[in-house]
């Protein structure tokens, strides 16, 4: 099986395109919508690429950093099964590295900046910001939080190449508060399991505070999210037609996931409450796409 083959399949497996592409675009077209002037194309594709280039970047290294882990508890995933290797997936980061540099350098000294910033970060996080196993075996939280911080380096990235400055206006600062609860909505519902499904690793948030406590937290999250999204939509423009009423129905599709999730705990409500959350990811920066278009 050739290079390529394989990489499909494993990016299908810990690196989903078929998500992935639609939520990075989804949040690059709001943060460029919460602007008080138009973003070109141009820029807006460059922030799509980089962005996908460095969540990949962001997997490899995680791939690498937890290889011990996963061999001993999940030898099922691509890289401890044999599909694919740590080397190979790293020469396939180092293209997308190159154009992550190219597109930072190019947009400027501010963006030139953030990229390094992110990149010397990302160096830290592949080495676990040399923290002892210790610690990390004892503050699960703070272990993942300073880790999702990739992430919001990632979309001050994003407004740097758009703006070529680094200030925030007061929308810039909600958008980013909406993101930022998105991220961690995201990096919950994938580390929720079963009973049945749990692995002895206690790299799961269901296994540090229990299955219905972990989906509690997730709902409370997305309540967050809502409020900070309505938020958002007011201070672009107070006339939220009918914009809330398709808020609230995406809120109440993903209360229903969850609620069915929490009495079946079966694959059918698992993939229903992801599609759920993605769906409600992905619509709701869209909506303040074409809200800010008509605002």
């Amino acid at each position: 099986m050739n290079l390529l083959r394989r990489f499909y399949i494993y990016q299908d497996e810990r690196f989903p395109l078929k998500y992935l592409a639609f939520t990075t675009f989804a949040v690059v077209i709001s943060s460029a919508a919460v602007l008080s002037f138009d973003v070109s194309i141009t820029k807006i594709l460059a922030s799509y690429f980089s962005g996908l280039f460095f969540i990949f970047h962001i997997r490899v290294i995680d791939e690498s950093r937890d290889f011990k882990h996963d061999v001993k508890f999940h030898p099922k995933r691509p890289i401890p099964r044999g599909l694919i290797t740590i080397k190979e997936l790293m020469i396939l980061d180092l293209f997308g590295l190159a154009s992550f540099l190219f597109i930072s350098l190019y947009y400027g000294m501010e963006s030139s900046i953030y990229g390094s910033i992110l990149l010397i970060f990302s160096f830290f996080a592949w080495k676990d910001f040399f923290l002892s196993e210790e610690f990390k075996k004892n503050h699960f939280y703070i272990y993942n939080s300073i880790h999702m911080i990739q992430m919001v380096l990632l979309q001050l990235f994003v407004y740097v190449i758009f703006t070529n400055q680094f200030t925030l206006n007061k929308v810039m600062i909600i958008h980013l508060l909406f993101v930022i609860f998105n991220t961690i909505i995201l990096e919950f519902i994938r580390k929720i399991k079963t009973d049945k499904e749990e692995s002895k690793g206690k790299d799961t948030y269901s296994w540090h505070l229990g299955y219905k406590k972990s989906l509690y937290i997730f709902y409370a999250f997305n309540i967050l999210n809502v409020i900070t999204f309505i938020w958002m939509l007011y201070s672009i423009s107070p006339n939220l037609r009918w914009y809330g009423v398709i808020t609230l129905t995406l809120f109440g599709i993903l209360s229903i996931g969850l609620f069915l999730h929490l009495k079946n705990k079966n694959k059918n409500s698992e993939l229903f409450l992801m599609v759920a959350t993605i769906s409600n990811y992905i619509c709701l920066n869209f909506l303040v796409y074409f809200y800010s278009l008509n605002g």
